[in-house]
Parts: structure tokens; sequence; C-alpha cells
């Protein structure tokens, strides 16, 4: 039977971090205000906690832009699209992966159309088995129903199974608590004794495809 190799989306197969950067700085640039854009890119986070729409009058107001919330917003999702790009060893790694039979797929949180595409814009769609998205499942990470239909839809059990992503919320938990080996890519970042706790801890995305294919 196969084996299944899940994988988060941003930040993990792409670096979202890196689009939204570039982004900020030409919207800050290009509206010639004084701000401090590391300050947001280090906190872009508080501006998540709502709706799309929220974040993006945060945005505005950090700044003080003169620009409507809504045209940032369309202008975001069509930008990003362009500035994404996979992280090095991607692709190589996704077909190396299902050379050697295994089943592959991403399992991300976030909205359908936005990620579907992002996936279709570096062309990831042709090196995965399945796609799971959490607003067109009705499943967020780290629940285990999303887990369990990219399990099915990809024909392959969860059991010996991994899941690889950035988050220890929703990727390193959600996987854990179905059964999956865990890689975290930490970004730089500390693990914590109460955070959840991956089985194995990676610097960049790349070595996630030499641990999978190295294990019997």
């Amino acid at each position: 039977m196969p084996r299944l190799a899940l994988f988060d989306l941003d930040d993990t197969l792409i670096s979202s971090k890196g689009a939204f950067v570039a982004w900020v700085e030409d919207v800050v640039a290009a509206h010639a205000t004084a701000g401090d854009v590391r300050w947001f890119i280090d906190n872009e986070h508080i501006f998540w906690t709502g709706a799309p729409d929220d974040a993006f009058r945060g945005l505005v107001e950090h700044f003080g832009l003169a620009a409507d919330p809504a045209e940032l917003l369309a202008d975001y999702q069509t930008r990003m699209v362009d500035l994404l790009k996979p992280f090095d060893g991607v692709p190589d790694g996704l077909e190396a992966l299902r050379d050697a039979g295994w089943r592959t797929g991403i399992v991300t949180n976030g909205f359908g159309d936005f990620q579907n595409a992002k996936i279709d814009a570096v062309g990831l769609r042709a090196y995965v088995d399945v796609v799971c998205i959490s607003d067109v499942e009705g499943s967020w990470k780290p629940e285990s129903k999303i887990f369990q239909l990219a399990s099915e839809r990809a024909g392959a059990p969860l059991e010996g199974g991994w899941m690889v992503g950035d988050s220890l919320t929703s990727d390193i938990a959600g996987g854990n608590g179905v059964g999956l080996h865990t890689a975290w890519i930490r970004h730089g970042r500390r693990l914590g004794a109460t955070d959840p706790q991956p089985e194995q801890v990676i610097e960049a995305t790349a070595e996630a495809f030499e641990l999978i294919l190295g294990r019997p």
C-alpha cells in the first residue's frame, strides 16, 4: 500500500512571507508614507485574527494610507500570486517522493479561490495527488477531518505517513493528532516546552524530502 506525505502550503512549499514582505514594501513606497515596515511585517499575525477586510483596514490605519482597504485587498490577492515562489528543491522533492511510490498532498488552511490561485501560480498541482483547502472542506487544521479527507482521496493511510509544515498549532498538532509523523520547519524560531512537539525539527523544506525518503 502506498504511503502518504502531506505538506502545508504557505511558508512550507511556497514563500508566502517573502511575497508578503515585498508587497507591503511596495505599497508603502507607492503611497510615499512613513512607517515601520519591519514592525508591521514581524507582527502581521495581529492583523489576521479576523476577517480579511479587518486586516486591510488595520494596514491602512497602521501606515495612515490614503487607500481603500477593499482595493488593497484586491491588489494583495493579485500581486501575491505574482510574487510567490516555491522554496528551493520543492518541485524536485515532490517528484522524487512520487517516483518512490509515495502519495503526496497539500493540506492548507485558507480560502479556496486564493489558495488554489497560489497553488496554480507556482505549478504545484502537477506534483501532488490531492489538495485539501480548509474553506472548501469545511475543516481547519488541526481538526482531524481534513487530514482524513486527504488520506481517503490519496488512497493512502495516515498510519506511517508524514505531515510537514511551519505551524506548530495547525500542522504539528494536527499531524500528531491523527498519528502522522511530523516535521516542523522552524524558520529560525525556537521550540517551546509547552508547544506541540514535532517528531523532527528542520530548517528548510528541502530537508523534509531527504528525511521522508530516507525512512524505511
